[in-house]
């Protein structure tokens, strides 16, 4: 007896795969009108108007933004991937100047190629280690205290660079900030995360003030957890 397959059933379809220094394996991978960025089999990015992206970690992003900067003037981004969150604060505020910094070249380009980074306006991306250039802002044309929100968004895979745990990196951030400003972390919070994650949220709650989490389902029931204070 044949087997009819799944009618509809949408595989997943590699379009672009590469290794890199900083990030390791690269995948890109489409399934119907999604496409993701994979490194090293992590899904890091989706694209901006992929059916969930607005319920996912992206999405609620711009709803802490909504709720507490509904006057965006500019935000910095550490942290690019597919850039999702970047298209989606061009959307929801378009005349908002958007900073983002990444340390690998290869995942820029792949923003560009396979994401639609140019699409993206008020934008200016810069290629660099996102920890000098917050210590030392004014070499990239940025000065301490001058964003009204800086976003922190630095796993490469599933791992947290141990210098982003750090009190010099958390200060540095916290100084681009004008006072009054929001920063935001995005952590992964699944179960064999939650443990470090429950410590760095109460290590910031020395750097800033009225910190607060958002835990964001995704495959699990806590994916991920935004914490976020003000300067």
């Amino acid at each position: 007896m044949s087997v009819l397959p799944f009618q509809g059933l949408m595989l997943p379809k590699v379009v672009y795969s590469t290794v890199s220094d900083k990030n390791g394996q690269i995948d890109v991978v489409q399934i119907g009108k999604t496409r993701k960025i994979k490194v090293d089999g992590k899904e890091q990015s989706l694209n901006w108007d992929a059916p969930s992206a607005r319920r996912l970690v992206w999405g609620r992003v711009i709803d802490v933004l909504k709720q507490n900067e509904p006057n965006l003037k500019n935000i910095l981004i550490l942290g690019l991937g597919g850039a999702t969150v970047q298209h989606l604060i061009n959307k929801d505020f378009p005349d908002t100047q958007i900073v983002s910094i990444d340390i690998d070249p290869i995942m820029v380009d792949i923003a560009r190629k396979y994401f639609d980074l140019e699409g993206i306006s008020n934008h200016r991306v810069i290629v660099d280690d996102a920890c000098r250039v917050i210590v030392e802002p004014e070499n990239f044309d940025l000065y301490k205290q001058s964003f009204q929100v800086a976003f922190v968004d630095i796993y490469i895979g599933s791992k947290y660079p141990e210098l982003g745990k750090s009190g010099n990196f958390v200060s540095a951030i916290k100084n681009m900030v004008s006072p009054g400003g929001l920063v935001i972390f995005n952590r992964m919070y699944t179960k064999e995360h939650q443990d470090e994650v429950n410590y760095f949220i109460d290590f910031i709650q020395e750097f800033f003030h009225d910190v607060q989490t958002l835990v964001v389902a995704g495959y699990t029931n806590s994916d991920n957890v935004l914490i976020y204070g003000r300067v």
